[in-house]
């Protein structure tokens, strides 16, 4: 067997290989594109449930009423991270200023 023919069955073989994976992954495409998709419709009941519980509870239903009819307890929106800039820490700055002379000196 010549390279010619080598290289051309090594082709062969990487083009069967390559085959079987993309039909392999096929199912978990279509399946997590679905996910996703659910995923994204819950996200958008959040607000709606929360306000919901909330109004329920202000209407005098407790916690474990509200429980026993299958609705849990929203958890609190997300607050988003507050970033420090400079990427110097609090301590850090008040260390850098000078420190002040007393007035009445």
């Amino acid at each position: 067997m010549d390279a010619q023919k080598i290289l051309s069955k090594a082709d062969e073989i990487e083009a069967a290989r390559q085959a079987a994976r993309k039909e392999a992954i096929g199912p978990l495409a279509t399946v997590l594109a679905e996910r996703k998709q659910l995923e994204a419709a819950l996200a958008e009941t959040e607000a709606p449930y929360r306000k919901a519980y909330a109004k329920a509870e202000a209407a005098s239903w407790s916690g474990a009423e509200l429980s026993q009819l299958g609705a849990e307890a929203p958890e609190p929106p997300r607050r988003a991270r507050v970033k420090q800039t400079g990427g110097r820490s609090r301590a850090a700055s008040r260390a850098e200023v000078p420190p002040q002379s007393p007035v009445n000196a």
